[in-house]
């Protein structure tokens, strides 16, 4: 297999959790040339990586426009197509490729969603070996540029307070954030981040006003900067986002991931450097996109197996483990 073809279009934490693949192919055949075919955003994270060859970018997913891709990745003549996505639609254009070989990924919770995908490689690279880490490749101009910005005297804790809006079920509540930024800040006397897009610019500009040594960063940097601002920091702490899982795979940060309704066995920060919190109800994890038990006259927004993940239990992870000493 000289030729990989590689096809994932789906969110940016699943693309990350993808990179182990290939780098597991590249470690035990560095000859294989590997291209990627992604969505834009993901693009941006892998598009650099010295272990592809090549990655294409969708700008598309109906039928019309796969079919044309198709008919240009055709030429390219792939030995072997490995198909990340479980829709009809993605089949369909993966066996339009017409590779000499085509797997298909197979969602199964049973596995982290790392290994999920690296098995679906091991089916016909039998000899290859998982990491137990994840390893995004950030150039470095890209972080000597985003270090400018970055205090030096300083440990630097990033809060990622936003979620999808499709996923309000895995939000942390705004008023535990600002605890647990006060706290850490009297403790530590550290840098705290607000990270974001520019659409969440507009939810978090305040946040800024908890204390002086609160910054927010939301719609400064491109996902890439805002990777290097995280291999730049000491901790991150997230509901399961893909800010999270780009920050567990960029090596220096202790990520603590907040998990409700979405298991962690499946998409926990993968690492053996992060840590995970969950709350003990009997519930969990549903992996439902709606609380059943959340009622109108609910004390908050936030569901109630994210509400019962305190501050107490983030910062005690943080003192008890040394993170920011």
């Amino acid at each position: 297999m000289k030729k990989i073809l590689i096809i994932r279009e789906g969110a940016i934490g699943d693309v990350v959790h993808t990179t182990n693949m290939f780098r597991a192919i590249k470690d035990k055949y560095p000859d294989t040339k590997i291209d990627y075919v992604t969505g834009k955003a993901a693009s941006a994270l892998i598009e650099h990586d010295s272990r592809l060859n090549r990655v294409f970018v969708l700008e598309g997913k109906d039928y019309k426009y796969l079919i044309k891709l198709a008919s240009t990745l055709k030429k390219e003549k792939y030995d072997l197509v490995i198909n990340l996505q479980t829709s009809v639609r993605f089949k369909f254009f993966a066996a339009l490729i017409h590779a000499k070989k085509l797997v298909t990924y197979k969602k199964d919770f049973s596995f982290h969603a790392v290994e999920n995908f690296f098995y679906t490689a091991k089916q016909v690279f039998k000899d290859i070996e998982n990491h137990n880490d994840l390893i995004l490749e950030i150039p470095p101009e890209v972080t000597e540029k985003v270090k400018q910005d970055l205090p030096a005297d300083k440990k630097i804790v990033i809060l990622n307070t936003e979620v999808s809006k499709t996923r309000q079920g895995r939000k942390w509540p705004e008023k535990y954030f600002k605890e647990l930024a006060l706290k850490l800040i009297e403790e530590y006397d550290c840098i705290i981040l607000i990270p974001g897009s520019k659409e969440d610019f507009e939810v978090v500009k305040d946040y800024e006003n908890w204390h002086e040594n609160v910054r927010v960063i939301a719609g400064k940097y491109s996902i890439l900067e805002s990777a290097a601002v995280s291999s730049l920091s000491n901790v991150f702490v997230s509901g399961d986002t893909g800010p999270l899982h780009i920050a567990s795979a960029v090596q220096k940060p202790y990520c603590i991931g907040l998990y409700g309704a979405a298991p962690i066995g499946r998409t926990g920060p993968w690492g053996t450097n992060h840590f995970a919190l969950s709350a003990d109800l009997d519930c969990i994890p549903c992996n439902k996109r709606k609380c059943s038990q959340k009622h109108d006259d609910s004390q908050t927004e936030t569901d109630p197996c994210m509400y019962l993940i305190e501050p107490i239990h983030v910062f005690s992870v943080i003192k008890d483990n040394d993170l920011l000493v």
